[in-house]
């Protein structure tokens, strides 16, 4: 399996946990186009099995929860019609969450929403959805939609 991890401070939660040597963990870069842009220059192909791991802000879960992602759907607050979510599989590794939650993508850092069930928010998962069919996610809530909680996480 492919691990994608969006920063160095993913990269290295994911060596750590993650120590079988058929995993090959990628530092992928934050964002869609990047993550996207070195899939198609290390030549990934669309077989194969990838999984997304970091960090995600939640609108109502607490920093520290891990879950994994059931649905994948873009997130648009004033958006007048239904983009079909993509239902993704509960990765297969040891220790994998129990919550499983939908995730909402947006190409900036989302600091609002109106929904009102558990879910988490992301910048990447929505977009590499179209072209990795077999992509699972696992995540852990870094803030509740607040950058500044957000790089407290990270030290910063």
């Amino acid at each position: 399996m492919i691990i994608l991890t969006p920063t160095k401070f993913e990269f290295e939660i994911a060596r750590e946990r993650f120590k079988d040597p058929e995993h090959e963990i990628i530092l992928s870069g934050i964002g869609p186009r990047n993550v996207k842009r070195l899939l198609g220059q290390l030549e990934i192909p669309r077989s194969a099995p990838l999984m997304l791991f970091g960090f995600a802000g939640s609108n109502l879960l607490s920093k520290g929860t891990e879950v994994y992602v059931t649905e994948s759907h873009l997130h648009r607050l004033t958006a007048n019609y239904v983009d079909e979510p993509v239902s993704l599989s509960k990765p297969d590794l040891p220790g994998v969450p129990e919550l499983g939650v939908p995730c909402y993508s947006s190409a900036d850092f989302v600091t609002e929403t109106n929904l009102i069930e558990p879910a988490i928010f992301d910048m990447e998962l929505a977009f590499l959805t179209v072209d990795f069919p077999h992509i699972t996610a696992w995540r852990i809530v870094s803030d509740n939609l607040s950058l500044k909680e957000f790089y407290g996480y990270l030290g910063k």
